[in-house]
């Protein structure tokens, strides 16, 4: 659903579609398990500082500023402005190099260890020094207008994908649907490859770009003739993914759900969830007169293998934690995913492992 200010790409795309699918740059929010901790600002509405001047100026000075001028910048709701400085000397990764660069306890557990679980898809301890430093980096470092995010006012699917097949059609390109890739052929020479192999049809290519999930690459790689016998596809057996479940609810009534994207850890230290409130983000919710909202569950080993219904009255007990008077509301309709091993899991020495 998010796409950032550096999602160059994506935004080049669809000024060549001439369309127009994304929401303007929206406000978020970050919980723990606590409750409400951080409300981010569009970065482009403030003065822009060089990196990484910028970030830390907004999200540590101006809320002390805020007491008297009102500024409503990156607005900390519980935590103490002596564990926010603690933030200031991070440029090290992983649980223990917090604790060894000064962070204090509630810093970690209230701030980076949710941001990081949510970032990473996993519970920062399960994830890689890389990985956390990657994030870190994107997060503190980087030009502070990096962090605001648009989103596509429906299924990226519908909004973005499909007037972009109806493009490259019209250009002569065509489209083979329902074709399942079972192996490939290369040319010993170039060690390139040259045909794409589905089932008993075979189809010549001058490239391949390969736009799917670890596991089912890791499954094509073990089904292939050609991929299983070079060794860069065989390194890809060494990742791991992380499951997901996403859980779409309608309600009988108006619930007032604070941001637009609501980023939530700390439910039991090993999943996160990011709640949209699709009223605002999505064209054909504006209008509803029900609740529409959608939960994206993480590391959602344990919700995986529920039914429809235990899914949602779990789901249902958790968001209570944060969105008011949810408890009190009715599911009037549902759509639950399950996408096991769907996103990446940046464990400690994937990149030496891959």
């Amino acid at each position: 659903l998010g796409y950032w200010y550096p999602y160059k790409n994506i935004f080049s795309l669809v000024d060549e579609l001439a369309i127009k699918p994304f929401t303007s740059w929206t406000r978020s929010a970050q919980y723990s398990g606590e409750g409400l901790e951080v409300e981010f600002p569009v970065y482009q509405e403030l003065p822009q500082l060089p990196t990484p001047l910028g970030t830390l100026y907004h999200t540590q000075v101006f809320p002390l500023i805020n007491i008297w001028r009102s500024f409503h910048y990156m607005q900390f709701v519980r935590l103490p402005l002596v564990d926010r400085l603690t933030s200031l000397p991070l440029m090290a990764a992983g649980k223990e190099l917090f604790k060894r660069f000064g962070c204090s306890e509630r810093l970690y557990q209230d701030i980076f260890g949710p941001l990081l679980q949510v970032g990473l898809f996993a519970p920062a301890e399960q994830c890689s020094a890389a990985a956390t430093l990657g994030l870190l980096y994107y997060l503190i470092l980087a030009h502070q207008k990096h962090f605001d995010v648009a989103f596509c006012r429906g299924t990226t699917k519908q909004k973005i994908f499909e007037p972009w097949v109806e493009s490259l059609k019209a250009k002569g390109c065509e489209m083979l649907e329902d074709k399942k890739v079972t192996d490939f052929n290369f040319d010993e020479e170039t060690g390139c490859v040259t045909e794409v192999v589905c089932g008993n049809e075979t189809y010549s290519v001058d490239a391949v770009v390969v736009a799917v999930g670890i596991t089912t690459l890791q499954e094509t790689i073990k089904k292939s003739a050609a991929l299983c016998k070079r060794e860069e596809f065989l390194k890809v057996s060494n990742l791991a993914g992380i499951d997901v479940v996403t859980v779409k609810l309608w309600l009988d009534r108006k619930v007032a759900i604070p941001n637009p994207s609501n980023a939530c850890a700390g439910f039991d230290d090993l999943f996160g969830c990011t709640i949209f409130d699709l009223n605002v983000i999505h064209d054909e919710h504006k209008d509803d007169s029900e609740t529409v909202l959608e939960a994206d569950f993480d590391h959602a080993n344990e919700l995986l293998p529920l039914n429809d219904e235990l899914v949602t009255e779990k789901v249902i007990s958790y968001l209570s934690k944060y969105i008011n008077d949810l408890e009190s509301a009715c599911v009037v309709a549902k759509e639950i995913g399950r996408f096991p091993k769907r996103l990446t899991h940046f464990f400690p020495g994937e990149l030496l492992t891959a």
